[in-house]
């Protein structure tokens, strides 16, 4: 059960990552005036941790319990499988909507964004699932 519950929030996390970066692209298309990593990158980041989050406090008050990842070593995982999913969904999808296969580069620079806020979004989700209070 626990290399299903890390397969599963990693994967979770790794897609709404991804759907994150391409809402941020989406918001930033409203105010080209401006920067477009001044804008993706926090809304994408906010977009994220709300989603995540969203995730893990309805797991929480649904009492789904069997699906909490217990401890740091799991929460550790989640992060790292999730960098491992990225290039697994982005390739495809890439590949699928463009019709070519993207640089090593994009991979890259999404692991560069994914990373800090995945953190931060793991440390938060720990801290929600190891609370004492259910509701």
């Amino acid at each position: 059960m626990k290399v299903f519950k890390i397969i599963l929030h990693s994967f979770i996390l790794a897609v709404i990552n991804i759907i994150a970066v391409l809402f941020g692209f989406g918001v930033y298309h409203f105010f080209m005036e401006y920067n477009q990593l001044a804008v993706q990158i926090p809304v994408s980041a906010v977009f994220s941790i709300i989603v995540f989050t969203t995730w893990i406090v309805i797991l929480k008050y649904k009492n789904i319990s069997k699906l909490f990842p217990e401890g740091w070593l799991e929460f550790l995982l989640i992060l790292l499988f999730s960098l491992a999913w990225l290039p697994l969904i982005f390739l495809p999808l890439h590949y699928i909507t463009r019709g070519y296969i993207t640089a090593f580069g994009n991979i890259y620079l999404n692991w560069i964004f994914q990373i800090p806020t995945s953190i931060v979004i793991v440390l938060i989700a720990y801290f929600i699932i190891s609370s004492g209070s259910k509701k």
